[in-house]
């Protein structure tokens, strides 16, 4: 019901607010996040070391006078020598829009990703995902420069929704060396939304870029909400909090008028209810700005980083400054150990589990605990009430997993203990003065920086929205 709802109204949030937004549906590849009534453990431990292996791709450099993330380099001699790219396209559990582009259009699935800055389309010799075919297309036009050896940067025409425009945009189009195990994946898109240049591997110029550039759009930002646990919308130049508003009072309105209907033979005519949805959103364009809690991007230069300034268990502040990074393609919310053990010691009735499974706590289902995480002295409600019509959730509410075994008391928490960065001591030096005779691959696993830092994922963004800022650095939130 609510995708239906968010496609027509994306169009008609852009139009009353009168600012030049473009915003997308988005979708949850194979489906919201699938939590039965038990936890699948092998499942979720799969989960857990898919999200790590992202992190891990990565590590820090000194770069002039500032710390900055990069892609690892891999060994010399394989097949994907010089660096394999971060994005990983069609995957499962991925949020992607759906992109038109062409002429005639082909429609490509772009994946929405925070640990990258590139925009590309990946072309392999499989069936599987979505293909783009250059041949295929009468705008693409190559290009001369190749940034790396299997990625060039032509253009084509990609058509952008609410504004209806069609515009040339370049990109980079990669496809993987013959003899990389890489060409039997899926063909897609990435849209990397990573704040840093850095980041970058095929040096193309950012989508955002582009159209501020052109003028298509005034601010330098994306925003992100989920709607439910399978659809939400993805703004570019702007916020999606009006449309999500929009969505909501209209479903609101369209249940309330069909209660009327069973009460009465004359239904509320679709003008009148037309009427009062437009008259509940703020017609002020620069309000949006007000109605975020801001928070400024810290760390090394790369990734969406922040700081939380507190974790909130049953109204008591429980931890203090954790620094956190963002990626809604994580379906949990991952933890340092100290931080989780703290977090579940605060939760009463919880414990731990034992190996293989450790990374997981359990807690009372019949007792979920209010939670809340504070950003810019503002204390954001996370995982709360218990099973709801917008996002699934079984047994111990919205922070559970699945109960720990059949007819057990316990539920397994959506907070689970990450082991990235643990042993880390440094930057990686590569060769650098001080960085000593060992400091090859070891200084690259050192580098990972993530020994204390939190990952937001999936779950923390059920009922709160993102606005993030490329010019000022920063990340604005919101409940909805």
């Amino acid at each position: 019901m609510h995708v239906q709802w968010s496609f027509a109204l994306l169009a008609l949030a852009s139009i009353i607010l009168g600012s030049p937004i473009i915003q997308f549906p988005i979708k949850r590849r194979g489906g919201a996040f699938p939590t039965g009534d038990i936890a699948d453990f092998d499942f979720l431990t799969e989960q857990i070391s898919l999200a790590e292996s992202r992190f891990n791709l990565t590590h820090r450099e000194i770069e002039g006078n500032k710390i900055v993330r990069k892609a690892k380099p891999l060994p010399h001699g394989t097949a994907d020598e010089g660096g394999r790219l971060l994005g990983e396209v069609g995957k499962d559990g991925a949020w992607y829009v759906e992109l038109k582009v062409g002429e005639p259009e082909q429609t490509v699935q772009l994946d929405l990703d925070t640990l990258t800055s590139d925009f590309l389309f990946y072309s392999t010799t499989s069936e599987r995902g979505t293909p783009f075919i250059d041949f295929g297309s009468d705008t693409y036009l190559k290009g001369n420069e190749w940034p790396t050896p299997h990625c060039m940067l032509p253009s084509d025409s990609i058509w952008f929704p609410t504004i209806n425009q069609t515009l040339p945009i370049k990109f980079a189009h990669c496809r993987p060396a013959r003899a990389s195990p890489l060409t039997l994946g899926p063909s897609g898109a990435i849209l990397g939304l990573a704040p840093s240049e850095s980041l970058s591997q095929t040096k193309t110029p950012s989508l955002l870029k582009q159209l501020v550039e052109r003028k298509i759009i005034e601010q330098s930002v994306w925003s992100f909400m989920l709607i439910s646990g399978e659809e939400g919308v993805f703004s570019i130049g702007g916020t999606g909090a009006e449309t999500v508003v929009l969505a909501e009072n209209q479903i609101e309105e369209q249940l309330r008028a069909a209660g009327e209907r069973e009460n009465q033979d004359t239904p509320i005519p679709l003008a009148r209810r037309e009427l009062k949805v437009s008259a509940a959103v703020p017609l002020d364009p620069t309000a949006w700005e007000k109605d975020w809690r801001w928070s400024k991007v810290q760390g090394a230069d790369g990734w969406w980083q922040i700081l939380m300034q507190g974790v909130w268990v049953d109204n008591v502040k429980i931890l203090k400054n954790q620094p956190i990074v963002i990626d809604f393609n994580v379906p949990f919310i991952l933890a340092p150990p100290y931080a989780a053990k703290l977090f579940y010691s605060s939760v009463s009735g919880s414990r731990q589990l034992s190996p293989p499974y450790e990374q997981f706590h359990v807690f009372p289902c019949l007792n979920p605990p209010l939670l809340a995480f504070e950003f810019d002295r503002w204390q954001f409600p996370v995982m709360r009430g218990g099973k709801g019509a917008d996002f699934w959730t079984g047994p111990g509410g919205k922070l559970s997993l699945g109960r720990l075994k059949k007819g057990s008391g316990y539920c397994v928490g959506a907070i689970v203990e990450t082991r990235m960065g643990v042993g880390d001591t440094g930057v990686a030096m590569r060769g650098k003065v001080g960085a000593g005779s060992g400091s090859g691959e070891e200084g690259l696993q050192a580098g990972n920086g993530l020994r204390d830092v939190w990952v937001m994922g999936e779950v923390f963004w059920r009922g709160v929205g993102g606005v993030f800022d490329f010019k000022d650095g920063r990340v604005g939130l919101r409940s909805y």
